[in-house]
C-alpha cells in the first residue's frame, strides 16, 4: 500500500513537471515569436527616431475671435502691407524641418503663398523679417509706382528675434512653442526596450498601410508605466514632463511601410483657444537645410525698422 502510494505521488509530481515544461515552452515559444515581430520594428523606431534631423509640416486653422487684441493687429498689419488677404490666416502652414542645432519653418497662408520663416533655437525665436518686406515692397509698389522711388532697399539684415519683433510693432505676441525642446526630449528618452513596449502597446498594427496606431488620454496607464520605467533605466531627462495636460487627447500614427519612418500627430490642444484644428508630422531623417546660419538685424537698426513699419502702414 505504501508503495503504491509513493508510486501515485511520483506520478503526480512528474505531471506537474512536464506541465510546467510546456508552460515554460510555450512562454518561450511566444516571447520568441513576439521578440521576431516587435525587434524589428522597434529598432528601425529607434534608428529612426534618434536621427540628427527631420522634416516638419505643421498645418493649423485659426480661431481668429480668440486670438489677443495684438495678434489680430499684428495680421491685420501683415496683411494690409502684403496685400494678403486676411482669410489667408485662417490655415497657416510651417513646413521645414530640424537638423539637430535648430528648427527652420518656412510659414504659409491658406493659398499656400508663402511669407516668411521662422528659425528657433534654444536661445533665439526669429522670424524672416526680409522676407516680409520683400513681398511688402513688391504688393505697395505695383499700387503705386511712385513708392518705387520713395521706399528704401532692404540693408538691415535677415532675421529678426521675436523680442525685437515685438519691440518694432508695439506688440506683445507671445511666445512660440519650443518644438526644438519637445523633439530633444524625444530623443532623449528612447531605448529599444522601451520602443519594443510601446509597439506591443500600440491600439492597432494596420497591416495593409504598415503603421501603428496609438489613441492616448492623459489619464493613459501607458504614459505612468513609460515614466517608471524610465526611472528604472536611468534614462536622463525630466519625466514628469511626460505627463500631459488635463484634457488632452492625442491620435497617433507611425508609419513604418515607407522608405522614411513618418509619424502623423492630431488631437485635442487644451489651453490653446487660438487653434480650432491641427495636425503635424514628423518625417524622419528626411531634411537638410540650405544653410546653417542666419543673418540677424543688429539691435541698433531696431529703431529704423520701427520707423520703416510706421511708413509702411502709414501709407494705408
Amino acid at each position: 500500500m505504501g508503495q503504491s502510494a509513493r508510486r501515485g505521488k511520483h506520478k503526480k509530481k512528474h505531471r506537474i513537471i512536464k506541465a510546467l515544461c510546456l508552460l515554460l515552452t510555450v512562454v518561450l515559444t511566444a516571447a520568441v515569436v513576439l521578440g521576431i515581430r516587435t525587434v524589428p520594428k522597434a529598432r528601425r523606431l529607434r534608428e529612426a527616431l534618434t536621427a540628427p534631423n527631420c522634416a516638419i509640416t505643421l498645418q493649423a486653422s485659426l480661431n481668429m475671435d480668440k486670438l489677443t487684441a495684438d495678434q489680430q493687429k499684428f495680421l491685420m498689419i501683415l496683411s494690409e502691407i502684403t496685400g494678403l488677404e486676411r482669410t489667408e490666416w485662417n490655415s497657416v502652414t510651417l513646413h521645414g524641418g530640424y537638423d539637430g542645432e535648430a528648427v527652420r519653418l518656412a510659414a504659409s497662408g491658406e493659398s499656400g503663398s508663402p511669407l516668411t520663416e521662422l528659425y528657433l533655437t534654444r536661445d533665439c525665436q526669429a522670424i524672416d523679417i526680409h522676407a516680409i518686406y520683400d513681398r511688402a515692397y513688391a504688393h505697395l509698389t505695383h499700387e503705386n509706382r511712385l513708392l518705387d522711388k520713395m521706399l528704401p532697399q532692404w540693408s538691415l539684415g535677415d532675421y529678426i528675434s521675436l523680442q525685437q519683433l515685438e519691440h518694432a510693432f508695439e506688440l506683445e505676441l507671445g511666445q512660440i512653442p519650443d518644438i526644438r525642446e519637445k523633439l530633444e526630449e524625444i530623443q532623449g528618452k528612447l531605448s529599444l526596450p522601451m520602443l519594443c513596449g510601446a509597439v506591443l502597446a500600440a491600439d492597432e498594427w494596420d497591416r495593409q498601410e504598415q503603421k501603428l496606431v496609438y489613441r492616448i488620454t492623459d489619464t493613459d496607464r501607458r504614459l505612468e508605466l513609460a515614466r517608471q520605467l524610465a526611472q528604472r533605466m536611468g534614462i536622463p531627462g525630466d519625466t514628469d514632463s511626460w505627463n500631459l495636460p488635463e484634457g488632452m487627447e492625442l491620435y497617433i500614427a507611425v508609419y513604418l511601410g515607407e522608405p522614411r519612418v513618418r509619424t502623423v500627430v492630431t488631437g485635442n490642444l487644451p489651453g490653446a483657444e487660438q487653434i480650432e484644428d491641427w495636425s503635424l508630422e514628423l518625417t524622419w531623417a528626411a531634411y537638410t537645410p540650405e544653410s546653417s546660419s542666419v543673418s540677424m538685424i543688429d539691435q541698433r537698426m531696431i529703431d529704423d525698422l520701427a520707423r520703416l513699419l510706421r511708413l509702411l502702414t502709414t501709407i494705408f
